[in-house]
C-alpha cells in the first residue's frame, strides 16, 4: 500500500512530506488551477520540474488537458520526457484516453486510467494493460453509488483473474474514507495533504499523551 498527495502546491508538498511517508504525489488540471489561484504561478513543465526536484526519487502522476487522441499524446510525451522513470501518465478512461494508453503501453511507459467508476471500465483499462485505476471515492459517493461494495467488486476481479493493476482511490475527503477505501480493496491512496495529516491525529491518542507529559512532569518535580 503507498500514500500519495493529491495537491500541486509546493508548500504543501513540503510541509507534509516531512510527516508523511509519501510515495509520491498526484496532480490533475483543476488541482494545477487550484494551485495558481494560490499564487503559484507555474507553467506545467516548471512545475513537474519543480515537484521531481523536491520529491527525491518519488513518483508523479501527472493527466494532460487536452482530449484529442494526437493533443493529448504529444503532451502526455512532453511530460514523461523529462523523467520516464519517475512519471506515471493519468488518462482519462475515454475511447480517445484508451487508444493513447495502448501507444504509451507500447513504448513501456506506465499510465494510469482516471475517473474509473464502472467494474467493465476497470477491467478494460486493466487488459490495456494499466499499471493503475484511479476510482474518486468521494464522487461515487456522492452520485449514490455503493462506493465500498463498488471498490470490492473491482478488487476482486483483479484477484481473481490475477490481473497487476493497482487500485488507486482518490477524491477521499477524510482519514474515514480513506480507511474504508482500503479496506475494501484499494492498494493505494492519494487525498490532499490536509487529510494525510489527519490520517496521523486522533483526539484520544492526543489524550493519552498529554497524559504521559503530566505524568513526567509530576515524577521529575517530585524528585
Amino acid at each position: 500500500m503507498a500514500l500519495y498527495a493529491d495537491t500541486a502546491y509546493l508548500p504543501d508538498i513540503a510541509e507534509v512530506i516531512r510527516i508523511v511517508p509519501l510515495a509520491g504525489v498526484t496532480t490533475n488540471p483543476s488541482i494545477m488551477l487550484a494551485a495558481r489561484e494560490r499564487g503559484q504561478n507555474l507553467a506545467p513543465i516548471q512545475l513537474l520540474r519543480e515537484m521531481l526536484q523536491r520529491l527525491d526519487g518519488r513518483t508523479i502522476f501527472i493527466q494532460p488537458g487536452e482530449t484529442e487522441d494526437e493533443k493529448m499524446y504529444r503532451q502526455v510525451m512532453t511530460f514523461i520526457e523529462v523523467d520516464p522513470t519517475r512519471i506515471v501518465a493519468k488518462i482519462p478512461m475515454t475511447q480517445s484516453g484508451i487508444r493513447v494508453a495502448r501507444s504509451l503501453k507500447r513504448q513501456w511507459h506506465r499510465i494510469a486510467f482516471t475517473a474509473v467508476t464502472s467494474v467493465s471500465q476497470a477491467y478494460v483499462a486493466a487488459m490495456v494493460p494499466a499499471d493503475f485505476i484511479i476510482p474518486y471515492y468521494s464522487c461515487l459517493q456522492r452520485s449514490g453509488v455503493e462506493v465500498d461494495e463498488r471498490i470490492a467488486e473491482m478488487a476482486e476481479l483483479f484477484h481473481n483473474q490475477q490481473l497487476p493493476t493497482r487500485i488507486l482511490a482518490a477524491s477521499i475527503k477524510s482519514p474515514a474514507e480513506a480507511v474504508a477505501a482500503l479496506a475494501a480493496g484499494a492498494h493505494d491512496i492519494t487525498a490532499s495533504p490536509q487529510v494525510l495529516l489527519d490520517m496521523v491525529n486522533d483526539v484520544q491518542t492526543e489524550e493519552a499523551i498529554e497524559k504521559f507529559t503530566q505524568d513526567w512532569q509530576t515524577l521529575n518535580s517530585s524528585q
